[in-house]
């Protein structure tokens, strides 16, 4: 074991388990316990800050690291990279930084829970983390990267703390399993292809915070039947809802002003196949019709007024008028 200025550059023995709780030193170096073939355990000392790049990369056997932290942790690029058994990392809440493939292909991982602590989240930080089941994202995070989650297969579930404004481009694309999205309030905007081929989802409401759904933010959600889109929203992107065969119901807000090319897909379907489009009133069938054809969506797409038509509205407010109209007065009086 080598320790210079309080860090770990390399650790020598060939033994099964690190128990390093007694060691004087704060930070785990670059590639300190790279490949190391038969490491299972590692026990770090309570004063431990930082664990750098690569630090334990390609320790296939390793199934647990374990640090007593009195402080925030901050875990560097590739630190567990392609770690095939890692199964527990504790305590996970007190990491405050999570950089590019921390985790990445850490196929056992089952626990990620997050603390309030997190500020930033790398890019692909757990990409291929096939064991991770459910996911809260705190409301901390001012920094995620893209593809964070990508390709997580198992997992079914993911919460948005109040607060979460971001999300960030390929989040949770490939998470086949995932059926449950419960979204932040504070949300602003979908990016591109967050959602893209989560097969399992199969209803969806996007809240009034949302502004803008990106480029391909769906795209091959194809248990996708039922959306929800609440007023808030300006802009569908191009082919964000694409290649969504089960979709037939479509919910659209007063809001929605402009469809990006295919936004519901090309071509044309089946009247049996056809999306519902349901909006509430006559001028926005029509301003809809207008953006399906500029779009090329206009063959995949009914739209259908489940509000009241203009000549409905007209004699209402023409009800109303004669029923505010004094009795007791006559035409020429009033």
């Amino acid at each position: 074991m080598k320790i210079k200025k309080w860090q770990l550059l390399n650790w020598r023995s060939k033994n099964e388990t690190a128990d390093l709780r007694e060691a004087d030193f704060v930070a785990v170096g670059k590639r300190a316990f790279y490949r190391k073939k038969r490491l299972e355990e590692v026990f770090l000392p309570s004063m431990t800050s930082a664990v750098k790049t690569e630090a334990f990369r390609g320790c296939k056997r390793l199934f647990r690291v374990e640090v007593s932290s009195e402080i925030n942790v901050g875990i560097a690029n590739e630190a567990f990279a392609k770690c095939i058994r890692l199964h527990e990392v504790e305590p996970f809440y007190m990491l405050s930084v999570i950089g590019n493939r921390s985790f990445y292909r850490c196929r056992a991982l089952k626990t990620a829970a997050m603390g309030n602590d997190l500020r930033k989240l790398g890019d692909e930080a757990f990409r291929g983390c096939e064991s991770l089941t459910e996911m809260t994202l705190p409301a901390s995070l001012k920094s995620i990267g893209s593809a964070a989650f990508a390709d997580c297969t198992e997992l079914a579930r993911v919460e948005m703390e109040a607060g979460l404004s971001m999300l960030s481009p390929n989040i949770f694309r490939g998470c086949i399993s995932l059926s449950e999205i419960l979204f932040s309030a504070a949300l602003t905007a979908i990016p591109q292809g967050a959602f893209r081929d989560c097969s399992a989802l199969s209803v969806l409401s996007i809240p009034s915070g949302v502004e803008r759904i990106g480029k391909k933010a769906f795209f091959g959600c194809t248990r996708l039947q039922s959306l929800v889109i609440e007023n808030g929203v300006v802009r569908i992107d191009s082919k964000a809802f694409a290649n969504t065969p089960r979709l037939r119901e479509v919910t659209v807000p007063h809001s929605l002003k402009r469809l990006g090319f295919g936004a519901f897909g090309l071509g044309k379907r089946k009247d049996e196949e056809k999306i519902t489009m349901y909006v509430d009133n006559e001028y926005m069938r029509r301003r809809m019709k207008q953006q399906l054809i500029l779009c090329g969506s206009v063959g995949c797409v009914r739209i259908e007024l489940v509000g009241k038509s203009l000549e409905e509205r007209k004699r209402e407010r023409h009800r109303t008028e004669l029923e505010q109209k004094p009795v007791h007065l006559t035409d020429e009086e009033m």
